[in-house]
């Protein structure tokens, strides 16, 4: 008994290594990324029945697997719900994903490459992108480079720039920068969330940025979103022994800065890593939370529907 409680340690041992190894992007000084033209591919749903508690508020309503038959839908990091109420995914290769939400087991997208950003477009480490804000109106929407440490804005109209932000990053990791954004466009302000857990950015007018501490954090920050009523949900993201723990909790103020309080936890498996997550408003006042899943280009990627109940203050 003894020498296998050893051996299973051991194991566990060997499944977190695998999974850090991993899920950890490269730098490489080689070209690694063809871009290429826009165009229709073909998404493929398979449904999947995840079981388990989810959340008091939080229901489960729907879970896929999605695949495709074009090689940029991978990686998928950030989420967002259209005007028009498609979805769009943004990969870490600087690829746009738009489709309808699933009604059956396939459906067009439309896939199309950022058309631009910082550095050069054949390597994948000036395409990371990780966060994104896309306009209510259709005007366009902002992204932020996570090794590049920069936000970059891309209109309507296919122009790109990057914007004049002083980003605090002496210090941040090649691969440790922003992963969420949320904006407050009643306020004129924009949060940005460190993925390490412990820092949010308040920018004001895209020009000034305040640093402020964030406590309660159980893991690092993945994505977050704002509802319809103004709160904020965050994906946190932990790495144990076993794999990952993907929880979700609400990003609230206090004195001197934000917290990070947990409210629940998906009944995902010890690979899956949500990264994007979107909302839209629900006809009954509650309000519809998508997720998706990065599968860093060799595991699953997820598609997750939930409902919650946003009629009621946070339990």
């Amino acid at each position: 008994m003894a020498e296998w409680n050893v051996q299973r340690s051991f194991i566990k041992l060997l499944i977190a290594g695998a999974f850090l190894l991993l899920a950890t992007d490269g730098q490489t000084d080689w070209p690694d990324r063809t871009p290429r033209p826009d165009r229709i591919a073909r998404l493929h749903f398979q449904k999947v029945d995840l079981q388990g508690a989810v959340g008091r508020g939080l229901t489960l309503d729907g879970a896929w697997t999605l695949s495709a038959d074009d090689a940029r839908v991978m990686g998928l990091s950030a989420l967002a719900v259209r005007a028009d109420g498609r979805l769009e995914a943004l990969s870490d290769s600087g690829a746009l994903v738009t489709f309808a939400p699933p009604k059956g087991d396939t459906a067009p997208a439309l896939v199309s490459d950022l058309p631009g950003g910082p550095g050069y477009p054949t390597f994948k480490k000036y395409r990371d992108s990780e966060a994104m804000i896309v306009d209510a109106d259709g005007r366009g929407r902002t992204i932020a480079f996570e090794s590049r440490h920069s936000l970059w804005r891309f209109d309507a109209d296919g122009t790109a720039r990057k914007l004049p932000l002083p980003l605090p990053s002496a210090g941040w990791g090649s691969n440790k920068g922003i992963e969420a954004m949320v904006d407050n466009p009643a306020g004129g302000t924009t949060l940005l969330l460190h993925e390490g857990g412990r820092l949010v950015l308040r920018v004001t007018g895209m020009s000034a940025v305040r640093s402020l501490p964030l406590a309660g954090a159980t893991g690092g920050v993945a994505d977050a979103v704002r509802l319809p009523d103004g709160r904020i949900v965050v994906a946190v993201r932990e790495i144990g022994l076993l794999g990952l723990t993907d929880r979700l909790a609400w990003l609230e103020r206090t004195g001197a800065g934000y917290r990070l309080v947990n409210f629940a936890t998906l009944p995902l498996g010890p690979l899956d890593n949500v990264e994007g997550l979107a909302a839209q408003a629900d006809s009954d006042g509650r309000t519809i939370l998508w997720a998706v899943t990065d599968n860093d280009g060799w595991r699953r990627t997820l598609l997750l529907r939930m409902t919650l109940d946003t009629r009621k203050a946070p339990a």
